[in-house]
């Protein structure tokens, strides 16, 4: 059993952990940082940003890429509400936030510096960017559709308009189905009504549209060999898992 940390203790691991923090802003340092929620990992971040900005990187020239909009949200409002506080902080004020930041002793430039850097940031045409990941590729996408092969001036459907045409493809699909029962579609849809009970068709339904690769495979499936579409597939899969003709469970 660990034994529980002296006062003396809790200092050493502190500083210990303030050394570790500051190598990992080191903007001349290469660093993968890994650690729990809540242990400063956006602090170390943040500080990685305003000492590139204090070395003189302009801020276009800076981009820093979260999982979650909340988290580039809360990134990019402590970068700028550090760098508007330097904007009117006293000089000593200022010298001794910049010098632990550093990790040597802030110089007038530094501090003179330090003071441009908010309008700087805001007003250079790109700016900082403090963005998501899906955001960065949307951005690429539509700077570069014809290379990306996607149309040029696409629009990216939020949740609410991916779910209402879903739901308008299902029914529409669900309509074909139900009209002509011995239809492709229609045999489709009583297997799928064989596997699942009425609480769970939707389940079912939703999780054969998410796999879109099988889908994709399966709509260029060579199905022109005589047989009815299902009988064919079903050679394939029994070709690729081993399964013996007339096994049906």
């Amino acid at each position: 059993m660990a034994r529980p940390l002296t006062e003396a203790g809790i200092r050493k691991e502190i500083a210990r952990t303030t050394r570790a923090q500051s190598d990992a802003a080191d903007p001349k340092a290469s660093v993968w940082v890994s650690a729990n929620a809540g242990t400063g990992k956006t602090h170390v971040l943040v500080n990685r940003v305003l000492r590139l900005m204090l070395a003189g990187t302009p801020p276009e020239r800076i981009l820093c890429l979260t999982y979650t909009k909340a988290a580039a949200a809360e990134m990019s409002k402590r970068v700028f509400g550090t760098l508007a506080k330097w904007v009117t902080a006293a000089d000593g004020s200022l010298r001794p936030v910049l010098s632990e930041l550093l990790t040597r002793p802030a110089t007038t430039t530094d501090m003179t510096l330090a003071r441009t850097l908010f309008t700087r940031a805001i007003e250079t045409p790109g700016g900082l960017k403090v963005q998501t990941i899906h955001a960065f590729c949307e951005r690429l996408l539509q700077r570069f559709p014809l290379e990306a092969g996607v149309p040029p001036g696409f629009q990216i459907l939020d949740d609410e308009e991916a779910r209402a045409i879903h739901g308008e493809a299902i029914e529409r699909t669900l309509g074909n189905a139900t009209r002509d029962r011995n239809s492709p579609l229609g045999k489709a849809l009583a297997v799928a009504i064989a596997h699942a009970a009425d609480d769970r068709f939707d389940d079912v339904l939703k999780s054969a549209i998410r796999r879109r690769e099988w889908l994709e495979t399966a709509s260029r499936m060579d199905l022109t060999s005589g047989q009815t579409p299902f009988a064919a597939a079903g050679a394939l899969y029994r070709k690729a898992l081993g399964v013996r003709a007339g096994v049906t469970s």
